[in-house]
């Protein structure tokens, strides 16, 4: 996704700032903060006190058994999405008829089957990608982070042998949305040539490791020399800076056109992007600034009869088939050594406002986890 700086640029001047210094207070006291007496051990969830950004708190929750149908996990990791930070700084524009929770990709074991379930046990070890905790019937909002709960069937798999808890927890959102968006919608061939946009975020290397997986050559964009160093060694041919058009320029003066582009950026950039794609080439579009903006675009981009598709991985919930089909085809891929987990940093359940300020910065490389006891 867009990193945190060019979501706060669009902001109004106002909120800019009040949401900048909610920012510098929160991560000058990241280190003396006091955690209220919680015991970790024992099930807990994060919820906000108020409407300032970054203003959560954990606290301790009784879960009942699972309902038909649910499947009760305790977490043993629990892996951060850039729609984390945007939830925490209160900006994140919700998906229609999806609960807005933080925490959403998480590796466990499961504690209690509902009526029904076939699939997994109790004592298996498992994957899940998580909407919020099933109770009487619905999903709760405004639960965030939480230990042990309860989720559908459909969204569990069993967890690879070969895969460590805090690697697994990294693998459903991005991996899924790189899956879905360079597989499954653009149909990306052998040979074919693919832009990735951020690439050094979650989504973006998992979807290089796709790429490469696929035969494709590999252009990238990140927002450090760091990153697009770190980029070359993962087998992309050229990356270039996310945060100006220059990659832009040196493609269309190298006469390199894409057939697929894997798109973060907004606005200006985004507009640059589609003018990259050869004829019949396919634009996988997944973020929601622009989106939610009602951003217009000249309809003369679309003359070379490219497609452009918007992919909110949220809406998985919605299509519980594809969620759960999605996620087993990855899971037996990694399972075959095809992929590998991507970098992660490792936090203590404790330290989830350290992670998610850290994360907010844009300065790692992979993911950051949550490790529970």
């Amino acid at each position: 996704m867009s990193d945190l700086s060019e979501i706060i640029a669009n902001l109004s001047p106002e909120k800019r700032n009040q949401f900048l210094a909610r920012l510098r207070s929160n991560s000058q006291t990241e280190g003396k903060q006091t955690v209220r007496k919680v015991d970790f051990s024992t099930n807990f969830e994060y919820r906000f006190q108020s409407d300032t950004p970054f203003d959560f708190r954990p606290c301790q929750v009784e879960v009942q058994d699972p309902e038909p149908g649910c499947v009760q996990i305790r977490a043993k990791a629990s892996s951060l999405n850039f729609r984390d930070v945007m939830i925490a700084s209160r900006l994140y524009p919700a998906s229609p008829g999806v609960p807005t929770n933080m925490g959403s990709d998480y590796a466990g074991v499961v504690e209690k089957v509902g009526e029904g379930v076939t699939t997994v046990k109790p004592g298996d070890e498992v994957i899940a990608l998580h909407v919020g905790h099933v109770e009487n019937g619905e999903v709760r909002e405004n639960c965030h982070f939480i230990q042990t709960f309860n989720v559908f069937e459909e969204c569990v798999c069993r967890k690879p042998a070969n895969i460590s808890f805090a690697a697994a927890a990294c693998i459903p959102t991005v991996f899924l949305t790189a899956y879905i968006g360079l597989i499954k919608l653009a149909d990306l061939k052998p040979t074919e040539k693919v832009l990735i946009h951020s690439a050094a975020g979650g989504v973006g290397l998992s979807a290089v490791q796709i790429a490469r997986w696929r035969g494709a050559e590999i252009y990238a964009t990140a927002g450090t020399e760091e990153k697009r160093k770190f980029l070359l060694k993962q087998g992309v041919q050229q990356a270039f800076d996310s945060r100006s058009p220059s990659f832009a320029e040196a493609l269309l003066s190298a006469d390199i056109g894409m057939d697929v582009i894997l798109n973060t950026l907004s606005g200006e950039l985004m507009t640059e992007s589609i003018k990259l794609l050869r004829p019949f080439g396919r634009f996988i579009h997944i973020d929601k600034k622009d989106v939610n903006a009602n951003f217009m675009l000249p309809m003369s981009l679309f003359i070379n009869g490219i497609s452009f598709q918007f992919l909110d991985i949220s809406l998985l919930f919605k299509n519980p088939a594809l969620l759960n089909t999605s996620l087993q085809e990855l899971l037996s891929l990694f399972e075959r050594g095809d992929f590998v987990p991507i970098e992660h940093t490792v936090f203590p359940a404790a330290d989830l406002k350290k992670a998610i300020t850290s994360l907010s910065r844009g300065t790692h490389v992979g993911k950051m986890v949550i490790q529970y006891s």
